[in-house]
């Protein structure tokens, strides 16, 4: 391996770095330049589209040029870009030629100096003849009847004799030119002037320039070599001329145009292929993906040389920064895409950053955004001269949620499938870039702050030996760090855990870790997304991570870790959380068991609620209600067999309006509304409470709290219209509810979780 040096739009520099044979074309070039007939001049013009290697043709057709006798030829680069004031074409031209025949008299060193005399004659002669032509302004003017098939002795000089009668003194422009070229035949020396880019000019200065190569510095024994693309040259002369055809105009120009032979596309892959294992690294197992994408996307990318010294530059700079941090055959597929294609390089950044937050979480997608963004792709596709077609199984290869054939054709569904979350860990693995925590990484060079890595797995792994609370702190730290997306690091390290191989958790510190992760909980959930029931995110990847662990280590070792968590982790909400889960699942609360929703087994869960219990005992009703998930913990708390001893500690206190009104308000969250179940859970007389609180609100409307009890309530029992009244007297009357306080088991009664916001 080597450091990546940039190589830049650097032409070769010497037959060395030729790999396409454009050396044997380059000493023909000179020769045709250098042979040609002495008595008039020759333009030959080297044609080839953007990045075919035109510059690197004409480098080493100088080269040749300039290992002939240098007191024969003489080789000049004119370049006409840099001169900011096109009236100075013309003299900057002039300079250059007098420059290339003081070489010439320079390289003579003959001893009677006679080639040096005559030389510099000739260089008075072409300077004195620029002086007297003057701005390229009035030359425009005299020469603007120039068009194709006007002859040079006939209407061009006879415009030139006539402005140059203007002047009194000394020979006219016809008779001055006439001796320069009479001089520059006599001198016998090949002049070639090489001018690069010609399209890069604008059309005022093109057609300038040609009319100054044709018809104003048409003398013996001086070359012309230009380089350009023929499309792009011919579109600048319609524009700057105003004539129909540029071809056809630059046809009577040029008398011999030479295109650059175009490198097979085999070759211009080895080279590229070449070039990178000099400083890129590839792991055995991706390198058939790396080659693949070589040839393929290589092969709709890598066209030209320039193409594939832009790819290869683009590389040089994101890989000393990305080198073991990303998957290579990805990262030269977007390089490539960035380069070939920077319209779906765009849409790719953004439908990145939407899956990114999709798996978060946070997002969801609706038909129309995955339709919307669908169009969007096919836009760009179409602006970079692409099909779907031609690329799904691309970026099935390398983007998350690709659907390849069996999307439905009367609705858009190629874009954000459901990606299998065993998917998605192997992606983060290998650093993917359809991993949720390495996608910006590729684009950005910095990865997000919410990126996970399987360092920060170890370095979790080896904080147990500072025991649960260093893992909690280590945790806790991981929540703070947010990414574009929302999401937290923490979230993203949960997410990736609970899909990891079972195999590989068995050597996993379970004990310290359950509790570490768990003491973590209720602070990570301060400022957690919520999940479609307004609980904690975060709460709801560490169940699913515990259901892992449970899928992997012996049940006896699973149950005491866990029973030991809820003894004594300091995440009470989190404990709430899992409690309420464990007695719907196990059918001690609701009437609707589920054998697939339980973390631990009827002995573990009877041990765990006891434990519960005494803890919430311990700290009373008075301090649940100081609690940030107070409405989880309350019921919790009733639902797992403390109603009775907690209906008393209510009934003591809810004598106070004002108290009644803050408990109330602790049994329905934002997201939820207080149902008549969820009162009951906590009150023999659920109508006499809720009787309480209309009357409040009747006896006072500017209560503000009463009033929103009540609105929840009619929210609950979706009542719009008509005499709440009524209905409040129906739901009092002993016969529409005769025994609703003896069944704490109801089925309705199960409503009151999902009624519960933290």
């Amino acid at each position: 391996m080597t450091d990546p040096v940039l190589h830049g739009d650097r032409p070769i520099q010497s037959e060395r770095e030729d790999r396409f044979g454009f050396t044997v074309l380059a000493d023909r070039i000179a020769d045709a330049l250098t042979m040609q007939a002495a008595n008039k001049g020759y333009v030959l013009g080297l044609e080839g589209k953007w990045g075919s290697g035109k510059s690197s043709l004409l480098g080493l057709t100088l080269m040749k040029l300039r290992s002939e006798d240098p007191s024969k030829v003489a080789a000049v680069e004119f370049r006409p870009w840099l001169i900011g004031d096109r009236d100075q074409l013309l003299t900057a031209l002039f300079e250059d030629l007098a420059k290339a025949i003081a070489g010439l008299q320079h390289a003579s060193g003959d001893a009677t100096g006679t080639t040096a005399l005559a030389a510099s004659d000739v260089v008075n002669q072409v300077r004195k003849f620029a002086r007297h032509l003057g701005p390229v302004g009035k030359l425009s003017e005299v020469l603007g009847t120039f068009v194709p098939g006007a002859t040079l002795a006939g209407d061009i000089l006879e415009k030139i004799a006539s402005a140059a009668a203007e002047d009194d003194d000394g020979p006219t422009l016809v008779a001055q030119k006439e001796k320069l070229a009479k001089s520059l035949l006599e001198l016998n020396c090949r002049i070639i002037v090489a001018i690069d880019d010609v399209d890069r000019l604008e059309p005022k200065e093109v057609s300038e320039l040609l009319r100054l190569v044709r018809s104003v510095a048409d003398f013996p024994n001086v070359s012309y070599l230009l380089c350009y693309d023929g499309v792009a040259l011919s579109r600048s002369i319609e524009i700057g001329t105003g004539i129909a055809n540029g071809t056809a105009y630059l046809e009577k120009i040029v008398q011999t145009e030479v295109a650059v032979p175009r490198p097979e596309a085999f070759a211009l892959r080895r080279w590229f292929t070449d070039e990178l294992q000099t400083f890129v690294e590839c792991p055995d197992e991706r390198v058939p993906y790396l080659q693949q994408v070589i040839d393929r996307t290589g092969g709709r990318v890598l066209q030209n040389p320039r193409a594939v010294i832009r790819v290869l530059d683009s590389l040089r700079v994101y890989w000393p920064s990305l080198a073991g941090r990303v998957d290579v055959a990805d990262l030269v597929w977007l390089r490539m895409i960035a380069v070939g294609s920077p319209n779906l390089y765009r849409w790719i950044e953004e439908y990145l950053g939407t899956s990114v937050a999709l798996a978060s979480g946070r997002v969801h997608i609706t038909d129309e955004t995955r339709e919307s963004v669908a169009r969007q792709m096919d836009v760009a596709l179409t602006s970079d001269g692409l099909k779907w077609d031609e690329l799904h199984f691309e970026f099935d290869e390398h983007l998350p949620g690709i659907q390849t054939l069996s999307y439905n054709i009367d609705k858009d569904e190629r874009l954000f499938a459901q990606t299998d979350p065993l998917t998605r860990v192997r992606a983060s693995r290998d650093r993917r870039l359809a991993s949720p925590s390495h996608a910006r990484l590729y684009f950005t060079l910095i990865a997000p702050l919410d990126g996970v890595s399987e360092f920060d797995i170890a370095d979790l792994m080896a904080a147990e030996r500072g025991g649960a609370n260093a893992i909690a702190a280590m945790v806790v730290k991981m929540g703070q760090q947010k990414g574009d997306a929302g999401a937290s690091k923490a979230e993203r390290l949960l997410d990736q855990m609970r899909h990891v191989d079972q195999e590989v958790i068995v050597g996993w510190p379970i004990e310290k870790l359950i509790l570490g992760l768990a003491n973590s909980a209720d602070e990570l959930a301060i400022d957690a997304n919520s999940d479609d029931w307004g609980y904690p995110r975060v709460w709801y990847l560490l169940t699913a991570l515990l259901r892992q662990v449970r899928g992997a280590v012996p049940d006896r070792r699973f149950e005491a870790a866990l029973t030991a968590m809820f003894a004594e982790s300091s995440s009470l909400g989190f404990l709430s959380y899992l409690l309420r889960g464990e007695t719907f699942g196990h059918g001690f609360f609701g009437d609707r068991p589920d054998p697939h929703n339980r973390l631990c087994s009827r002995e573990g869960f009877e041990a765990n609620r006891l434990v519960m219990l005494q803890r919430y005992k311990a700290g009373g009703i008075d301090r649940v209600m100081e609690e940030r998930h107070a409405t989880t913990m309350l019921y919790a708390w009733s639902q797992a067999g403390g109603r009775s001893e907690l209906g008393d500690q209510v009934a003591a206190r809810a004598s106070n309006d004002e108290w009644l009104l803050a408990f109330l308000k602790k049994l329905y969250g934002p997201r939820s509304t207080l149902s008549p179940d969820g009162i009951a859970s906590f009150f023999d007389a659920p109508a006499a409470i809720v009787r309480r609180v209309y009357d409040m609100h009747e006896a006072d409307p500017e209560n503000k709290m009463a009033a929103e009890i009540i609105r929840s309530i009619k929210s609950n029992l979706q009542f719009s219209n008509g005499d709440f009244e009524t209905r409040l007297f129906e739901w009092e009357s002993p016969e529409s509810n005769p025994s609703h306080g003896e069944n704490e088991s109801t089925g309705s009664a199960e409503k009151s979780r999902d009624n519960d916001t933290p």
